[in-house]
């Protein structure tokens, strides 16, 4: 069961971006005048070349997601809806949003719960509130460390970039009038090795040793649609769509994960820094 946990926790994962070397295609509703002649590697470079000016940001985040364990037709399928506050420097980061989760059992005779949750991630600590305990808690050093490579993985379209600069060929390459659009669809092997990697280095130390539950992990497809701001070249939105099947403890595991992400309020955002009351009340655990 630790085992599964781990894998649930770290499916909260997300990712972005690649291309290839022609223009974009435009779509039926680009104007001529509008029409970008950047090829897709240009657009490319110049959005890594952007990301290293962020300072900060926002996102907005739906996910919904079904992990099954059929051999012992086990199910759980989770829902979230976040918005997120992220400053660079120092990293720190402000999430609030609501999770709702289908707990495995009887369809009628089990409600699915509502789990809001209210968080702060600065250099102070991690600092989280949840409506079932109606208390700030301040959580571990070592879950402080993983929640916050979660959290900055979810909300930092730049790493997702540099990650999927790999695969820039395998993207078709569209535009309208205002937003480069770059989409996949793919499956097999050549993302395996991808998303190990970023498993891994969201891991706390202490569970290296779960870097064996990943060996078993097979991408059965991935759709990606990521959208990028024609002025700016900043990431302005990513849809994300991805089925994946793990061994786990001998059994198979499937996980399907649907994600819209929206990216905003680029260095808008005020330094994140945890209430005063916050401090005072949390109950350390």
């Amino acid at each position: 069961m630790k085992k599964w946990m781990t894998i649930m926790a770290a499916s909260l994962l997300t990712f972005s971006l690649a291309a290839c070397n022609s223009t974009a295609t435009p779509t039926s509703e680009t104007a001529e005048e509008n029409t970008s002649k950047l090829t897709l590697e240009q657009v490319f470079e110049k959005s890594l070349s952007q990301s290293e000016t962020i300072e900060s940001l926002s996102a907005t985040l739906e996910m919904s997601q079904l992990i099954e364990m059929p051999s012992q037709a086990v199910s759980m399928n989770t829902t979230s809806d976040l918005t997120m506050d992220m400053v660079v420097e120092p990293l720190s980061i402000y999430q609030k949003g609501t999770t709702t989760m289908a707990v495995p059992g009887d369809a009628s005779t089990t409600e699915p719960q509502d789990i809001e949750i209210e968080s702060y991630m600065t250099e102070d600590g991690f600092f989280m509130y949840e409506n079932m305990t109606k208390q700030w808690m301040k959580l571990p050093p070592e879950m402080y460390n993983q929640m916050m490579a979660m959290s900055e993985s979810q909300a930092d379209p730049a790493q997702q970039l540099k990650d999927l600069q790999p695969f820039m060929k395998d993207f078709t390459f569209e535009q309208t009038d205002t937003e480069y659009v770059l989409k996949l669809a793919a499956s097999g092997e050549q993302f395996n090795e991808l998303i190990q990697k970023q498993l891994t280095e969201m891991m706390p130390e202490a569970m290296v040793e779960e870097e064996e539950l990943l060996k078993g992990l097979s991408i059965e497809k991935v759709n990606y649609e990521i959208f990028i701001d024609k002025e700016t070249f900043n990431t302005t939105a990513l849809n994300m769509i991805m089925d994946m099947t793990m061994a786990v403890e001998g059994e198979e595991m499937k996980l399907s994960q649907d994600l819209k992400s929206i990216f905003s309020n680029y260095n808008k955002v005020e330094p994140i820094k945890v209430p005063q009351e916050v401090l005072d009340s949390a109950q350390e655990m």
